[in-house]
């Protein structure tokens, strides 16, 4: 079995250089969600020359020969997918394709209803991004629904996270003596500061654990196996490992029911059966 690296693409031991493997990537994505590649898109995409761009679809002709074949009778640098298509470089998700690939080539109109809604500063975020490069503490005044007016903290700022409408700084909290997750949005007056103090390891971000999800168990028969083809490809559980710190975001995402009796259908057709702890990565 391959495995999968941090950039969601498959380690496939046939391809070792990263660059390669990243060309490599766009030419199977383009491939598995458009059945076409050619070489003009190739060249485009990277910028490079013809020469160089056929060089590239040679290559991943030699080593995964099954996925890809000359599309005969529509001219010179033309390629397209083949039956016998296995994802060999790219772990295959639509998000991955519109990241890496859907931006370039033939225009296929797309809309997403995920809005951003805060406003946030330029200058908040270079103090938050610099305090995190070069692992500074940023002195700031946070408004919380419990102070909307501000309180004064000094925080250790280690991780930016996206979590559904709003952008959270992950970062320890001289104040309360523990690691937090701060609204970007809410965050007023920051300003470097050079305090010095020994920050402990942040367990709860270090530490993965696995959740475990099955169909609601409310949900009629035909609906549970709904959802499984929908969602678990036909199994009847799907496991998502995510950081332990980042649960409930992702819970909230996801739209999952951790209370079968109160969170129910149809608002919440997802149900956690369980957390599996596992060992720090």
């Amino acid at each position: 079995m391959k495995a999968v690296n941090k950039n969601n693409r498959v380690a496939s031991p046939l391809v070792e250089d990263n660059r390669k493997r990243q060309q490599y990537e766009f030419i199977e994505l383009v491939l598995a969600y458009e059945g076409l590649i050619t070489n003009q898109r190739v060249r485009e995409h990277f910028s490079v020359s013809n020469v160089h761009a056929s060089r590239l679809i040679a290559g991943y002709r030699e080593l995964f020969p099954k996925n890809i074949e000359i599309l005969s009778g529509e001219g010179r640098g033309k390629y397209t997918v083949t039956s016998r298509f296995k994802a060999q470089v790219a772990k295959l998700s639509i998000a991955r394709y519109f990241k890496v690939a859907g931006s370039s080539g033939a225009h296929v109109e797309t809309e997403s209803v995920q809005y951003d809604l805060t406003n946030i500063a330029p200058e908040k975020f270079r103090t938050i991004h610099s305090a995190i490069v070069h692992k500074k503490a940023v002195k700031l005044l946070y408004r919380s629904m419990s102070t909307p007016s501000g309180a004064e903290r000094i925080i250790h700022p280690k991780a930016l996270v996206f979590a559904g409408r709003r952008w959270h700084v992950r970062a320890y909290d001289e104040r309360n003596g523990e690691y937090r997750d701060f609204n970007l949005a809410r965050m007023e007056s920051l300003f470097p500061t050079d305090t010095e103090q020994l920050l402990p390891a942040d367990e709860s971000w270090n530490n993965y654990v696995k959740l475990h999800l099955v169909a609601h168990p409310t949900l009629l028969k035909e609906q549970s196996e709904l959802i499984r083809d929908e969602l678990f490809e036909g199994a009847t559980s799907r496991v998502v490992t995510v950081r332990d710190a980042l649960v409930n975001y992702v819970l909230r995402e996801l739209e999952v029911s951790t209370d079968a009796d109160t969170q129910t259908p149809p608002e919440y057709q997802v149900f956690l059966k369980r957390v599996e702890r596992k060992l720090q990565e």
